[in-house]
């Protein structure tokens, strides 16, 4: 419910109240990236020496939801509101990433490897159905008032710091067994060479990194076409979430399931593949009942590309160094994410947004072809040996 309300609304906090520019909305997306990528280098250098991630993931996270009350004061100390709330919001990633990297180890040390598909279907869904709840009231909320106004959306960042106490709360009470004998590692760089060395950890990583920056390099295009072309309100914005998360509802464990059935890699070629024609497809009208189909359509393979990158993830790193792989992983991912948004802006410029659009919509695909590669090349080589 925390981080529904505030990534859901912060674009039009930005956008509507504090009358940002296009460039302050890339941001939005970029300046994230970058302190997630510093992030992922330090978390890369400590998570894996740690014995225990617990408390690391309580600290971090704590850390975070602390920021939320920064982005509601902001307009109050400044008249620079709008860039501060940007860098507000990119500091907050450094701990949200160093908590999402101690969690990330925590979680994949909880949840045997033939648990995993399922146990993290059945999460998303429970997760994603109250944070649809949060969306629907805060949509609401925010209907009743001008979209002009700071104060509503300041009401709901107070309200998400005091839903992430709890957060915190809950999270502090898992269980972690800390085996006899176990001591912090030594770190040794040689880890990331021996990562890298590792074929199938390494062609993942590559893969995942190519579609992703295909994936957001339109992530600031979207709230600048609902916003600023389309006119959408807070109820509406709200309804494109609404939608995107009930379809994901509905599909989360159809992923989970199909993924041990057919393969996860296979399943996350067609999930990429489902997610990429949104792009091109938001871009035909705006009209707002023809967005909210469109935002539905994405949540039912978005569902699939947020499970299966993950638990291909955890699948591909080498069991031993896991943790370090998660990270390195990270701070790849870091980097084109950094890149990503800023590049789809300056493409914006260029092309337009149809241009653009449909620029994400073509890399996305390729990136989707390019999980099903080594799906296709092991059935030509079985293909092969049966002949």
């Amino acid at each position: 419910m925390a981080t529904g309300i505030v990534s859901t609304f912060i674009p039009l906090y930005l956008i509507d109240a504090l009358h940002a520019n296009n460039q302050l909305v890339a941001m939005l997306n970029s300046l994230p990236a970058l302190t997630g990528l510093i992030a992922s280098v330090v978390g890369a250098l400590w998570v894996p020496r740690l014995i225990t991630y617990r408390g690391f993931s309580v600290a971090s996270i704590l850390a975070t939801r602390a920021t939320y009350l920064l982005l509601a004061l902001m307009p109050l100390l400044t008249p620079y509101a709008a860039g501060l709330v940007v860098d507000v919001n990119a500091i907050a990633n450094f701990p949200q990433t160093l908590g999402n990297l101690g969690w990330q180890a925590l979680i994949a040390k909880l949840i045997p490897q033939n648990l995993r598909e399922p146990f993290f279907g059945r999460r998303n869904v429970a997760v994603t159905i109250v944070g649809l709840g949060s969306t629907i009231l805060a949509g609401a909320v925010l209907q009743a008032f001008n979209p002009h106004a700071k104060g509503p959306y300041q009401s709901f960042f107070v309200l998400a710091f005091l839903l992430g106490i709890v957060e915190v709360i809950y999270l502090a009470r898992h269980r972690e067994q800390r085996y006899a004998g176990e001591r912090p590692r030594p770190l040794k760089w040689s880890t990331f060479g021996t990562l890298w060395s590792v074929p199938s950890y390494r062609r993942y990583v590559v893969l995942a990194a190519f579609f992703n920056f295909g994936w957001q390099l339109s992530w600031p295009l979207f709230s600048i076409f609902q916003i600023s072309t389309a006119h959408a309100t807070g109820l509406w914005v709200g309804v494109f979430t609404i939608a995107t998360q009930a379809s994901e509802i509905f599909t989360f464990r159809w992923w989970g399931k199909w993924a041990q059935q057919k393969g996860g890699m296979t399943m996350l070629g067609m999930a990429a593949i489902g997610v990429g024609f949104v792009p091109i497809l938001t871009v035909l009208s705006p009209n707002m009942w023809y967005l909210t189909v469109v935002n539905f359509y994405s949540g039912l393979f978005l569902s699939g590309v947020t499970l299966l990158l993950f638990t291909e993830l955890l699948h591909a790193a080498p069991a031993e160094e896991r943790s370090s792989g998660i990270a390195f992983y990270n701070v790849v991912l870091g980097a084109v994410a950094f890149v990503a948004p800023e590049f789809g802006v300056f493409l914006l410029r260029v092309l337009h947004m149809e241009g653009t659009m449909l620029v994400s919509t073509i890399w996305r695909v390729a990136g989707g072809l390019l999980f099903l590669s080594p799906v296709w090349a092991s059935f030509r080589q079985r293909a092969r040996s049966a002949a």
